[in-house]
């Protein structure tokens, strides 16, 4: 924006004027000059500018020691910066949210979330990313207060996070799961009690056909917040682990719309069993035994039929056999579930989870699951 004064605080302290830095003394001045900016166009009040600028420290005369700080930066900041304005009880920059980084930021986020709101998912991409690359670093670095250090710094980390996520989100929607997995993967490692990056990364990775990847994203996260709050996850991140153990859709559009993994169609949805296995030999008898049992049922009745075994015998080898054999008999849906009795490192699957995923499987919308184990029974 040439002709104009530029201010950032995302990152270490600058000021730019037609594309040349304006140096700004360190200390009381960078400090001055932030807690500003941080309210641009609005007064700030001597006595938060005092705590900002001095904490505590007792000083001989407040009034005289900020009069003089705010002289030296409009010094430093020279002819054609935002004026420095003496209010009542107070003073303001006259900086307009164009020309502060901070301000930008946030408008490009609420911009963002509408835009999604809307369905607009491109265009929500479009606004997050050019948002987030105002960032350059860890915000108002160089400023050295210990209030805006607590205050500011926590809640401006924690709306970037929520922009990248809402970006992520986006760039799903559009199609972008392959591009997003690497990124959305070191921000899960970097934040592992965030669940919304967890969920990210699970729908990133089934998106992307790796459902294995997406389960155990899952499950390395439900170890995390375990091992660290002796909690398991929220209902959001159980919904979506039902969901991807059905092989179903888990991105819900603005319409309404959801979607699955890009090469499924809805008949590999309806059949959500493992490959069969092509090398398949013996256990005639008991291929002829299932099939013979569950093809006698009729007028309604139930067929229940259990596989029993050792462990690593290959039970479930042969159920999943004998289920492409009876395909034809079952022409509106053949499910599978995990349930990881003797699955090595995994814990055995929750009763609440495998009833989700047989309940998203079956076309329950998985907002209006029961959140209790005899409500999904």
């Amino acid at each position: 924006m040439a002709g104009e004064t530029q201010y950032g605080l995302l990152g270490p302290l600058a000021v730019r004027r037609d594309g040349i830095a304006v140096p700004v003394p360190p200390g009381q001045q960078r400090v001055l000059l932030a807690a500003l900016l941080l309210r641009a166009g609005r007064a700030v009040s001597a006595d938060e500018l005092a705590l900002v600028l001095w904490g505590d420290a007792p000083l001989a005369s407040v009034r005289l020691s900020l009069q003089n700080c705010v002289m030296r930066l409009r010094r430093s900041l020279g002819a054609g910066a935002a004026a420095v304005v003496t209010e009542p009880g107070g003073y303001r920059i006259d900086a307009g949210p164009d020309s502060v980084d901070v301000a930008r930021f946030e408008a490009a986020l609420d911009a963002g979330r509408a835009a999604a709101r809307a369905g607009s998912w491109a265009e929500a991409a479009g606004v997050l990313a050019e948002g987030l690359a105002l960032w350059r670093g860890e915000p108002l670095s160089g400023v050295v207060s210990d209030v805006l250090a607590e205050r500011e710094r926590p809640r401006l980390a924690e709306l970037r996070v929520q922009a990248l996520e809402a970006r992520i989100e986006a760039d799903l929607h559009v199609g972008r799961h392959a591009d997003v997995i690497v990124e959305v993967r070191a921000l899960a490692a970097a934040d592992p009690l965030r669940e919304r990056l967890h969920a990210l990364l699970m729908t990133a990775l089934y998106l992307d056909g790796q459902q294995a990847g997406a389960l155990a994203a899952y499950q390395a996260a439900r170890q995390n917040l375990v091992a660290e709050l002796g909690a398991e996850p929220g209902p959001e991140l159980q919904r979506l682990h039902g969901q991807i153990l059905a092989g179903g859709p888990v991105l819900a559009g603005a319409a309404g719309v959801a979607a699955g993994p890009a090469e499924r169609s809805p008949a590999e949805v309806r059949y959500s069993l493992p490959p069969d296995t092509a090398a398949f030999t013996g256990r005639d008898a008991e291929v002829a035994a299932i099939t013979a049992a569950v093809t006698a049922g009729h007028g309604g009745v139930v067929a229940i039929r259990a596989i029993d075994g050792m462990p690593g015998v290959g039970k479930t080898t042969l159920a999943v056999r004998a289920a492409y054999l009876l395909r034809d008999r079952f022409p509106d849906r053949q499910l599978f579930i995990d349930l990881r009795g003797h699955t090595p490192g995994q814990d055995p699957l929750a009763p609440e989870a495998a009833l989700a995923g047989l309940l998203a499987a079956t076309g329950v919308d998985p907002r209006y699951l029961p959140a209790d184990l005899a409500g999904r029974a």
